[in-house]
């Protein structure tokens, strides 16, 4: 199972690794009438639902794409990234490494260590090389 969401894409890896055919559908919701992306950080599931049971309407594009098979030799998490990049590439979103509940959680500081210092090497190689 594949589900987008406005900018993010997340994919039910358990459906890659059964080997069958995959047949990919992008959604991508426009919020011209109400944003259908419930973001639980802000509103309840309630106050969501009112709103989207009192707009005008739930306005989206839909695309139903090729049927995608495993290659030989492609793992099942490589044929999800396959797959996801075919979708996102057809709905015009952004491919992003995370699954969209980083918002329930803050980076280990050890995390934003390690990042900051890649960056802080990255920025010096550079400043080397001119």
């Amino acid at each position: 199972m594949i589900i987008i969401r406005l900018i993010r894409i997340t994919i039910f890896q358990g459906a890659f690794e059964l080997g069958s055919t995959v047949c990919p559908i992008a959604i991508k919701y426009n919020k011209i009438f109400v944003d259908a992306f419930w973001n639980s950080k802000k509103h309840s599931f309630t106050t969501h639902l009112l709103q989207l049971m009192t707009s005008w309407a739930v306005v989206c594009d839909v695309w139903y794409l090729e049927p995608q098979n495993m290659k030989p030799g492609e793992t099942p998490i490589e044929f999800a990234e396959r797959v996801r990049g075919i979708i996102s590439a057809r709905a015009g979103i952004k491919m992003v490494p995370w699954d969209g509940f980083l918002k329930y959680s803050r980076p280990s500081p050890k995390l934003k260590e390690v990042k900051q210092q890649a960056f802080a090497e990255s920025v010096l190689r550079r400043l080397e090389d001119k």
